[in-house]
């Protein structure tokens, strides 16, 4: 095992490497509240201060290898994100499809109201857990999934829905508030959260609204508080605060879990796991009966934790485990690439969104931060759905609109909408 003076190196120097390319992200952007924020906000909690604290309550309980592993690859994927971010040009990527702006407060009602009705029938199933939602989440991880994703995914959609449309801040005020409402149902801390950094996209890079370091420090401290408060109202915590402590640290288990799959020297999986997370977890159980339960992820659940997955308790997180138990120590090799995929295809996003001021383009730059409409368990990155769900909002907004634009291919970020796109009609 790994002393715990050598864990804490290896763990305050790649954290040392991620706040360093968020500062250098937060600089370029003349802003430190920005796309990277929802992954600062949960992942350095999770991957370095909750680990910090676990170890020091208790022992190491991975290699040295592995620590050193997972570490530089997270510090991999965060120096990749953020140079492929920064270094793409402001050119913007047409889109197929014209776009109006039309009807968006008629489909944010429509989206909030067809989200409490798709969920009606689970809280018919299970009224006696309706003061406490985060039982039904326990109850419903398996079977349930058409109802409550969907429920969960329009529940999202009336919430972006309302940022752009033309009503006043009472009445956006008001659906957000029904949404909120429907998504605490739920039962999910991380649903709640995700509508908030939906909110937050839109003030950015619509709004254009700028944070300096002091308040982005205080809106952080604001954010940890709900979520701790979340985290009182959905666990049991202990009663002294050391408890509080410990219960709150061995909830980050990713890096953990990760440790297992590497010390455990589990045979190459070749692609499989993610290519199963990344399909079978977006088909419903009730078009595929036989859909089995340990794909992707749930395969490493099944293999350490054979106890909770028997019981459907919920599986335990894995993060970069499952590359590696795909790819070994290519992971890392993998997952940097992805990282600048990913970081390039966000600067292009929050270009669009620049410029287009629409709803499409804040799913797409919500989803490049991990902030998905499509709440799925088994750990998949779903960019080509993302991209069928961003043109068919384009699509439907046309409908009524007085003014149909159509993209230039030549466009840069450089102004606002009139001087980058060109109205094709007048209805």
């Amino acid at each position: 095992m790994i002393s715990v003076g050598l864990a804490d190196a290896v763990m305050l120097c790649s954290l040392a490497i991620a706040i360093g390319a968020y500062i250098f992200v937060s600089r370029r952007e003349g802003s430190y509240v920005n796309i990277l924020t929802p992954s600062a906000l949960v992942g350095i909690p999770a991957f370095y201060l909750l680990p910090l604290i676990y170890i020091h309550l208790f022992q190491p309980e991975g290699t040295a290898y592995a620590y050193e592993y997972i570490y530089a690859t997270l510090a991999v994927q965060n120096i990749a994100f953020a140079y492929f971010y920064i270094r793409t040009n402001g050119k913007l990527i047409r889109l197929p499809f014209r776009f109006g702006r039309a009807n968006f407060w008629a489909f944010s009602i429509v989206c909030v109201i067809l989200a409490g009705l798709v969920y009606v029938p689970i809280l018919l199933e299970f009224p006696q857990y309706i003061l406490n939602p985060r039982q039904i989440y326990a109850e419903t991880r398996t079977g349930f999934g058409a109802s409550s994703f969907t429920s969960a995914t329009l529940a999202f959609l009336g919430v972006i829905f309302v940022l752009f449309s033309d009503r006043s801040r009472l009445r956006k005020g008001l659906v957000i508030a029904a949404a909120l409402v429907v998504l605490s149902l739920h039962g999910s801390k991380g649903q709640i959260l995700e509508a908030v950094f939906f909110m937050l996209f839109y003030f950015l890079y619509v709004k254009g609204k700028r944070f300096s370091l002091g308040a982005a420090v205080i809106g952080a401290a604001f954010v940890s508080g709900t979520v701790l408060l979340l985290f009182a109202a959905s666990m049991t915590l202990g009663e002294s605060p050391m408890e509080v402590v410990q219960s709150i640290s061995e909830y980050s288990d990713y890096t953990r879990n990760d440790m297992l799959v590497i010390d455990s020297h589990l045979p190459p999986q070749f692609g499989r796991l993610v290519l199963e997370s990344n399909t079978i977890s977006v088909i419903p159980r009730v078009l595929m009966p036989s859909k089995p339960k340990n794909f992707g992820a749930f395969y490493l659940a099944e293999e350490f934790f054979p106890e909770r997955f028997d019981a459907d308790t919920g599986a335990p997180a894995f993060a970069i485990g499952v590359h590696y138990a795909d790819f070994g120590w290519l992971a890392i090799v993998y997952l940097g690439c992805f990282s600048a995929l990913t970081g390039w295809l966000a600067r292009i996003s929050v270009n669009r969104l620049r410029i287009t001021h629409h709803p499409a383009d804040l799913i797409l730059v919500a989803f490049m931060a991990d902030v998905t409409l499509f709440p799925v368990g088994g750990g998949g990155w779903f960019f080509p759905e993302t991209l069928l769900v961003v043109l068919l909002v384009r699509y439907i907004s046309c409908f009524g609109a007085d003014t149909v634009y159509r993209e230039h291919v030549s466009a840069r970020v450089s102004g606002a909408l009139p001087s980058s796109f060109s109205p094709m009609r007048k209805a």
